[in-house]
């Protein structure tokens, strides 16, 4: 009796392992397709937000760029992490008109907020926090 219990859990539980060995390896393929298409999208919308900096540059100095701009920055907030935020409100703070700081410094914002795209790249890491409060929002317009 026990040799035939045997012969019958066998393939039963060979049958069980493979479903479930299916089932993570259908899981793992569709967790790696999604974080491959956010990437994806986050390098599109990066991309435009990238391209209308050239509003800020003297020789270019282009209101429907920047108002570009302003609107990529406002979607940052969908997807972004604070840092890359953060950095490019401190960016828009050290080109305003209003506001006499130095070219070296307006490169390093610049850089700085550069850099925070590229790390928030790299670690292709979903956005599933932040520390932003309603009040952090901040509604721009081109001059």
């Amino acid at each position: 009796m026990e040799q035939e219990t045997l012969n019958v859990l066998i393939p039963v539980i060979g049958g069980v392992l493979a479903l479930i060995g299916g089932f993570v390896t259908w899981y793992l393929n569709e967790r790696s397709k999604r974080v491959y298409e956010e990437y994806k999208r986050k390098e599109e919308k990066y991309s435009k937000l990238i391209r209308s900096l050239r509003g800020f540059y003297v020789d270019s100095s282009s209101k429907e760029l920047k108002t570009e701009f302003l609107n990529q920055l406002n979607l940052c907030w969908m997807y972004c992490p604070d840092e890359v935020i953060y950095k490019a409100y401190n960016f828009l703070f050290m080109v305003h008109t209003d506001q006499k700081h130095s070219d070296e410094e307006k490169e390093k914002a610049v850089g700085e907020f550069m850099l925070a795209i590229r790390k928030d790249l790299i670690s292709k890491k979903p956005l599933r926090k932040t520390n932003f409060k309603p009040e952090d929002f901040k509604h721009l317009r081109a001059t």
